[in-house]
């Protein structure tokens, strides 16, 4: 555990200071607001920085202002979410390994649990499009290739 090594490396005053489980994430910064003035090629998305999250409640509240605006942003697909601590902490799991390159998961667990709805929240927070193959009874092989084409294009591979 890591107060255990800094009780010994640094003393207990040093480790009293550092979180039991401190969190990173890069979506807690806002947008830089908008004044007119700034060129045409300015980048005025929010900078993605690693930053240790302050507290659970904070980082709650900043989750259901993305939750809200994935709601308003993605049609026919209400989310809604309980944010309690161990569903935030899946969720900065999820969106660490989808923002580093080739990063993947698979994601186990009991049906209903909030695998997909995390993912979703998550990608919309990195800025990802979600594709998804909805099965049929009908779906076959040439149905697959067809999503694959599309999913390749849309991926521009």
């Amino acid at each position: 555990c890591i107060s255990e090594v800094l009780t010994e490396e640094l003393g207990s005053e040093v480790s009293s200071l550092i979180p039991d489980e401190p969190y990173f994430v890069d979506f807690l910064r806002e947008a830089p607001e908008a004044t007119g003035e700034e060129p045409d090629d300015a980048d005025m998305d929010a900078p993605k920085i690693y930053e240790p999250i302050p507290t659970f409640p904070e980082l709650e509240e900043k989750l259901h202002t993305f939750l809200s605006q994935y709601n308003e942003t993605v049609r026919g697909s209400g989310m809604d979410m309980v944010f309690f601590n161990d569903a935030m902490t899946n969720l900065i799991k999820i969106s660490r390994i989808i923002r580093t390159d080739r990063g993947h998961a698979l994601l186990v667990g009991v049906g209903g649990s909030g695998k997909q709805s995390l993912t979703r929240l998550a990608s919309f927070i990195a800025g990802y499009k979600i594709f998804q193959i909805t099965l049929t009874r009908a779906y076959n092989a040439n149905n697959l290739q067809d999503d694959l084409k599309i999913l390749y294009k849309t991926a521009g591979l």
